[in-house]
Parts: C-alpha cells; sequence; structure tokens
C-alpha cells in the first residue's frame, strides 16, 4: 500500500471536509466521532482501494493506486495552502503496488485490444470481399469474423470511452509514478501509449514503467 499521511493543527471536521471535497460518495456531514474511517474500492480500474482514516490532527490515506495518493496529496495541499493551515504531509510509495494495479487492469486493457485487433482484421476482410467474389478459402473463424463486422464496429465505437478512460489511467499512473521521485516524464507518454495501442504485452508495459 501507499500511504499519505497528514499531521497538524487542523480538526476532524476539516478533515473530513478534505475528503468530501475529493470523493463524491463521501457524506457532507461529518459522523459524531474522535476517529472516522472510510473505505472505498473502485469498480472500473480492476479493483483498487482506498482507506480513509482520520481524527482530530491527523490523518492517513491507504491506497494500493499511485495515482489516488497523488490527487489527494495535491487537491489537499492546495486547500490548505488557500487556508493558511499548517500541516505537515509525508508520503510513502510502495513501489509493489504500480505492478499490481497494472495487473488489476490488465484483463480490461487485455479485451479492449483484442476487439480492436478483430475489427482491424475484419475490415481487412471486407476489401478482400469487396475486391474478390470468392472467399470460400476462408476458414470458418475467419468467415465468422467478416459476418460480425458491422457489429465490431459499433462495439469498438460504444467501447472508444471506455478505451479512452484505460489509456488515461495507465498513463497517469506513469506520469505519478515518476511525479514521486521528482521527474517529469510527459514527454515520453507517446511512447507508452505506442506500446499500449500496439501488441499489448503486460510485461512490455511493466518493463516500460521500470525504465527498462
Amino acid at each position: 500500500m501507499n500511504t499519505l499521511t497528514l499531521t497538524g493543527s487542523f480538526s476532524i471536521a476539516e478533515a473530513h471536509s478534505w475528503l468530501a471535497l475529493c470523493l463524491a460518495e463521501v457524506p457532507e456531514r461529518c459522523p459524531q466521532a474522535e476517529t472516522v474511517t472510510f473505505n472505498f474500492r473502485s469498480t472500473f480500474n480492476g479493483g483498487t482501494q482506498l482507506q480513509a482514516n482520520y481524527s482530530k490532527g491527523r490523518v492517513s490515506y491507504r491506497s494500493d493506486n499511485l495515482s489516488t495518493i497523488v490527487i489527494l496529496r495535491d487537491v489537499i495541499s492546495r486547500i490548505v495552502s488557500m487556508g493558511q493551515i499548517k500541516v505537515h504531509i509525508a508520503c510513502d510509495i510502495n513501489e509493489e503496488s504500480i505492478k499490481k494495479c497494472l495487473e488489476l487492469i490488465w484483463p480490461k486493457l487485455e479485451y479492449q485490444s483484442r476487439l480492436v485487433r478483430q475489427l482491424e482484421l475484419a475490415r481487412g476482410l471486407k476489401e478482400l470481399e469487396a475486391t474478390f467474389e470468392d472467399l470460400s478459402y476462408l476458414n470458418s473463424e475467419l468467415k465468422q469474423l467478416l459476418a460480425n463486422y458491422e457489429h465490431l464496429h459499433k462495439e469498438v465505437d460504444n467501447q472508444q470511452i471506455h478505451l479512452d478512460r484505460i489509456l488515461g489511467i495507465i498513463t497517469d499512473l506513469y506520469i505519478d509514478k515518476f511525479k514521486m521521485l521528482g521527474q517529469n516524464v510527459k514527454h515520453k507518454t507517446k511512447e507508452l501509449l505506442d506500446i499500449l495501442k500496439g501488441e499489448c504485452d503486460l510485461e512490455k508495459i511493466v518493463e516500460f514503467f521500470g525504465g527498462k
């Protein structure tokens, strides 16, 4: 887990308001307790988790998604800066969490990539069909792919927003990893996207994140 810890002269209500600004699922009112704990699980990126635990003068966020920690740190840093609240912020990064995040979201990316490749192949078969009348030599799998061309086209169009979101999550994770190391790697995101949109091999993605 990656951990973000905040300590300082703030109330539990202020700590609650920071979380509420970051997550719509958090109730507006702070629970009546000395210590509050919330647990969240993402329904989109494969199931990464976030635990928020806070009391007067202390907040702890734990997540296996580094990007979640970075977002919380950046948003809360701006809030306390604007409010001139003295807060000490510390981050403890778990390098292994990066690979775990990639493994969690991989099935969704793999599905989207397979869909795109199937459409590209079906499109090629469609062009072949327009040139040659007799395609009886095609095997049953290719014939089925050709027959499903229109369905595949609609499915890829419908899934585009999901693919874009997945690519965004992975790209942000890459940027955030090196951001925490004090490095700006935005110039390398095109290379990463080429890998994600290409053969789309999990090990290649993990290696790229490792700087290999």
